[in-house]
């Protein structure tokens, strides 16, 4: 087989294909991708790690002499892309490749073609939905925030649940802590659950997005789903577990509702983060009070305390509750900009998050338990009225006899001679 190619045209396909192809053993039949090139018009790349598969056409690809190839995928990947020459000539033979580019030549073994592993065939798979490929990458990279890293037990954690049913197709994950969902009106051909392995699902939502790729058709044969691109087909084995009934899980009781612009309260963040991130629990406390002030405090031992507040619409009594700070704001930059909307059930129940104008998206998630360490105390509760007097004179008494309000419940008797009296 001789090849001549458009470096960066090719590499186009070459990396898609790459993100399937195992990296572990470079004798491995599994650590290579397959060329299949038999005329200008009809060259195509395969590639495998026996979870998922990826067949892909390429361009950019002039067919000297025809044939097929199974080649090491790091070390061609890395000869295509510190090429200095943009026209480059693979000659292979049934020992040997020849890379050529300009005045640089690299000589690498190839791999058996017999010992490449055959690759899923959706020939007989059943047609599940037709969806735009940009929604699609919305929806699983919504849906899979949620997910943890993959692991032995429960198979689920690690994992993102597509499933179509009534004219919507939804991606759902969970790590105990928290949940995800996001959903979206679609043409469904059949009601299915594919429960599929998170990383290779957020691969594909890359792949779609750098494709420019209009739609993609979803296959199923119950154990393999099938995404189909107009130029690629990629495949991931279904993982052979049982998700939890979310739907059961999400409950309605709502104590307090916060409306607030997403870029606000994200920034807020970022800035308590610096604190924060240095405590090994990696946690905050958030105090909401019903005139619409919003407190966020986080601290730790070796670094100090951060603390800040806001303005947003309150509904609701008062509460003080605690969050792990990262995953708080997984759930803000799923949403996006604009205006937002949390709910909290109590100081232990639920948190949702979800887009004012729209149920599209719902981030979930589970309140940590603030310790004595970490909770708020009356002091800074005190300290907040003081800086808010600054921001607005003409309430300035009003904040003074807060102040003095939290000092008093803070030590109810604050001279020490009556105390030891």
């Amino acid at each position: 087989m001789i090849l001549e190619l458009n470096c960066q045209t090719f590499l186009k396909a070459w990396n898609i294909a790459e993100k399937s192809a195992g990296t572990k053993n470079p004798k491995d039949s599994i650590t290579g991708i397959l060329i299949n090139a038999y005329d200008d018009d009809n060259i195509t790349l395969e590639a495998t790690d026996l979870k998922t598969s990826v067949k892909c056409k390429a361009q950019g690809v002039s067919v000297k002499e025809p044939g097929n190839a199974l080649v090491p995928v790091v070390l061609l990947g890395s000869l295509l892309r510190k090429s200095a020459s943009d026209t480059i000539t693979l000659d292979v033979n049934e020992e040997r490749g020849l890379f050529i580019a300009g005045r640089s030549k690299a000589r690498f073994n190839i791999i058996p073609v017999a010992t490449f592993p055959n690759i899923p065939d959706s020939a007989d798979a059943e047609h599940v939905c037709e969806i735009m490929a940009a929604d699609l990458a919305r929806v699983i990279n919504e849906g899979s925030i949620a997910s943890s890293q993959p692991q032995d037990f429960p198979k689920y954690l690690g994992t993102c649940l597509l499933r179509t049913t009534k004219s919507y197709i939804k991606a759902v994950a969970t790590d105990g802590k928290r949940l995800s969902r996001s959903q979206l009106l679609c043409n469904v051909s059949r009601d299915c659950d594919l429960l599929l392995p998170s990383p290779p699902l957020k691969d594909l939502a890359k792949m779609i997005n750098s494709n420019g790729t209009d739609t993609v058709k979803i296959l199923t044969d119950n154990s393999t789903a099938w995404f189909v691109l107009p130029d690629a087909e990629y495949s991931i084995r279904l993982v052979e577990s049982s998700f939890p009934n979310y739907e059961r899980i999400l409950n309605n009781e709502v104590h307090i509702t916060l409306r607030v612009t997403r870029d606000l309260i994200s920034s807020v963040l970022e800035r308590v983060d610096i604190i924060a991130r240095t405590n090994p629990a990696h946690i905050m406390a958030m105090a909401m009070q019903p005139n619409g002030e919003v407190r966020i405090t986080a601290r730790s031992p070796d670094m100090g305390t951060s603390s800040e507040f806001f303005d947003a619409t309150v509904e609701g009594g008062y509460m003080q509750i605690g969050f792990n700070v990262s995953y708080f704001q997984d759930g803000l930059k799923a949403l996006g900009s604009g205006d937002i909307v949390i709910e909290f059930s109590d100081e232990e129940g639920q948190c949702r998050m979800y887009r004012s104008e729209s149920d599209d998206f719902l981030y979930m998630l589970m309140p940590v338990r603030l310790s004595n360490q970490d909770a708020m105390t009356a002091e800074e509760i005190g300290d907040f009225s003081n800086y808010s007097s600054h921001d607005d004179d003409s309430e300035s008494d009003k904040s003074d006899n807060q102040t003095q309000e939290n000092q008093e419940n803070a030590n109810p008797n604050p001279n020490p001679e009556e105390n030891n009296q």
